[in-house]
């Protein structure tokens, strides 16, 4: 989970975690790419609006690694523009804030196959 916001970093990963993910929180894109764990990871969660990396440009370097996994968006700034950008950039899910839990489950135990 990668969110610039601690509260809603927080709140998404006690809620994937009541669902029995395991989850590693990162407050930048950049803590997720310096992060040596990073290729035990199966999916990223990542808020587009960021300091720093946005979540598109996490996405492009994540398209790039040896086994790219699949990244799903989240915003709190919905345009078609942007939801339209998500999706021709190869996002795997886009919900916007606050997002809808059982949704957001859903599409991961859809990507993950659990």
């Amino acid at each position: 989970m990668v969110d610039d916001d601690e509260s809603v970093r927080m709140a998404l990963s006690s809620s994937l975690r009541s669902a029995s993910w395991n989850v590693i929180d990162y407050a930048s894109a950049h803590h997720l790419l310096d992060d040596t764990r990073r290729s035990t990871l199966k999916l990223v969660v990542a808020d587009i609006q960021m300091p720093g990396m946005d979540g598109f440009a996490l996405l492009e370097s994540i398209k790039r690694w040896k086994r790219p996994i699949p990244v799903i968006f989240v915003t709190a700034y919905v345009t078609e523009d942007v939801r339209e950008r998500a999706k021709n950039n190869g996002a795997a899910g886009f919900f916007s804030k606050p997002v809808d839990d059982a949704g957001l489950l859903a599409r991961i135990s859809e990507l993950l196959k659990k």
